[in-house]
């Protein structure tokens, strides 16, 4: 992933450069020479970085005026500013620079208050631990470059949209440049899916307008278990869909330190409301499938209650799981609510799906989720698992009425062996 130039005062945000430019630049304050040099040795060392570092933080804030950096490491307790202060005043400079602070035990409580005021990307509790910090460090950059790009492409397309409204002549350029944000975003959807002792995938994916803000996908964890996502962003449109690549890269970032879908959604969290669009706020669900154990724990942040295809008794069953929005900055920290587990039996098949399905209304104003859902389930639960995702698909759109206002639709289903 590249690596952006800092922005001046008041610039408009840019694309980043290519890592080919530079090596990204860190600047380090804290009044400890010892862990100045500990942190230097680290980083240049370990990592691909230029490090500035300062045991005074007014001499670092004179210095980045003239030499912007890519992120910012601050301890807390300094004599001249303590951290907060001192990354505050760095923001004043630099909006958009990652700010990391390293604090004690006994200041952790001023960090976790000061947060939303300071907009800290993290905090790291000393003594720190090596791997953790280069871990952060890692992902700050990377979750900064995203957000310059996703600022870069929204301004590219507004513009574009706005001369479209002006100058109808220009209607075959936005329509080139659509098409292309639509085959970078189908560009993010799993190409093929993975086939683990017997289990089987299917999926459908439409958007209501060119590109939209639905996504799904199946990813290998390191210990053998299938994480599978599927996510609503809100909205629809350039924003929405711009959304749905900083939503895979929250996703993938965490399958090799989470285990739990709890665990992944409250890191994806952590990720998405530093790099979210103002007001846009994800709904997903998260499955983490263990294949030798036949089992699957789901948590369910806002999406309809997912359902499971019980071949040997011939029944449908709900499986009622609720939690709250992906992309919430809570006082108070985020929590992905309840955690269900549900066994596979022979043949079984699970189906997670978008409100683009269950919300279609025909002209009664009844939704196909209070009539239809379960009874197309029921009609086909014998049916191969790409003929049921087909078969929910077409029997929603059917139920549509005159005056239908269309939504994303995302449907995946996973099948056992039989």
């Amino acid at each position: 992933m590249t690596t952006a130039e800092p922005n001046r005062p008041n610039d408009q945000p840019h694309a980043p450069k290519s890592d080919s430019a530079r090596k990204p630049r860190v600047l380090v304050v804290d009044d400890d020479s010892i862990v100045l040099t500990s942190l230097k040795s680290l980083l240049t060392l370990e990592g691909d970085y230029e490090v500035f570092t300062f045991e005074s933080p007014t001499a670092a804030l004179n210095a980045v005026k003239d030499k912007p950096v890519d992120v910012a490491i601050s301890d807390f307790l300094m004599p001249e500013l303590n951290g907060l202060e001192f990354l505050g005043q760095l923001k004043k400079l630099y909006p958009d620079v990652p700010r990391i602070l390293l604090t004690g035990y006994a200041d952790k409580g001023n960090a976790i208050h000061a947060i939303n005021d300071v907009g800290l990307f993290q905090y790291i509790e000393k003594p720190w631990d090596n791997d953790n910090l280069k871990m952060v460090l890692r992902n700050s950059l990377e979750s900064r470059s995203l957000q310059l790009r996703l600022k870069h492409k929204l301004n590219e397309l507004d513009d574009l949209l706005r001369r479209h409204d002006a100058l109808s002549k220009r209607d075959d350029l936005i329509r080139q440049e659509l098409k292309l944000a639509q085959q970078v975003q189908l560009n993010l959807f799993p190409a093929s899916f993975p086939r683990e002792n017997g289990y089987r995938f299917a999926a459908k994916y439409k958007p209501a307008l060119e590109i939209g803000g639905d996504y799904y996908d199946v990813q290998q964890m390191p210990d053998g278990c299938l994480a599978v996502l599927v996510a609503d962003a809100t909205g629809h449109g350039i924003q929405a869909a711009l959304s749905t690549s900083l939503l895979k890269f929250a996703f993938t970032s965490h399958l090799n330190k989470c285990r739990t879908p709890e665990e992944m959604l409250k890191g994806m969290n952590e990720i998405l409301v530093q790099g979210l669009p103002e007001n846009t706020f994800i709904a997903a669900t998260v499955a983490v499938l263990d294949t030798n154990a036949h089992k699957a724990l789901i948590v369910n942040a806002g999406l309809p209650h997912p359902f499971i295809l019980r071949r040997n008794s011939g029944s449908v069953e709900r499986i009622p799981v609720n939690g709250l929005f992906v992309g919430l900055d809570l006082p108070g920290g985020y929590s992905a609510g309840e955690t269900v587990e549900v066994d596979f039996g022979r043949g079984d098949c699970l189906v997670l799906f978008s409100d683009g399905i269950s919300e279609i209304e025909n002209d009664a104003g009844e939704f196909f989720g209070d009539l239809g859902l379960v009874p197309t389930l029921t009609e086909r639960i014998n049916d191969p698992v790409e003929k049921i995702v087909e078969a929910l698909h077409d029997a929603a759109l059917a139920h549509k009425g005159r005056s239908y206002s269309p939504d994303d639709i995302t449907i995946v289903g996973i099948e056992t062996e039989r």
